[in-house]
């Protein structure tokens, strides 16, 4: 699962870019959007005509089944189905895609902070976090809050990655201002 400080696309970028890296190593990977706020990963690929049956077809979350779009690049993508009762729906559809064996790799991106009870329980049912944090934020204060949002959860935190694609845009910003 990807969690992190800042920016919701931070998240969604990184948890991208470790799936296409997956696909490409042979994985089949499917990418669950477990966003229900900022939706980004659900944005980017429920267009008209992108809809195409993945391996495990129908992922059945909660009342509802949601298709998971096979993309070109070989990952399969299950957009968010909303706010309500979101994070259970998504700890069945990961469930559901381990005991089908389809998948090599499942991949979440995760819920901004804070966490809702309910987050936590996605939290819990990940084998392993990885933190994304914009490079713009200072690290030592985001890692902290980040460790004690997680609580007893803080042992699944298994990397940190560095964002550093949009500092550059802040620092011409802070140019123009003295300039």
């Amino acid at each position: 699962g990807m969690i992190g400080a800042g920016a919701s696309q931070d998240r969604s970028i990184a948890a991208l870019n470790v799936a296409l890296a997956a696909a490409r190593d042979g994985a089949n990977v499917l990418l669950i959007d477990a966003d229900p706020a900022a939706r980004t990963l659900s944005n980017k690929v429920t267009g008209p005509g992108k809809h195409e049956a993945s391996r495990l077809g129908w992922l059945s979350m909660g009342t509802r089944a949601s298709r998971a779009i096979k993309t070109a690049n070989g990952i399969s993508i299950l957009p968010s189905i909303g706010p309500a009762g979101t994070s259970n729906a998504i700890r069945k559809a990961i469930a559901q895609a381990r005991s089908a064996g389809g998948y090599d790799l499942v991949i979440f991106d995760g819920p901004a902070l804070p966490w809702s009870a309910d987050d936590r329980k996605l939290l819990d049912a990940a084998d392993g976090l990885t933190a994304i944090l914009p490079a713009s934020l200072d690290i030592n204060d985001c890692m902290e809050d980040i460790i004690a949002a997680l609580g007893g959860t803080e042992r699944k935190l298994i990397g940190v990655i560095l964002n550093e694609l949009h500092p550059a845009a802040k620092v011409s910003q802070r140019d123009k201002q003295y300039a």
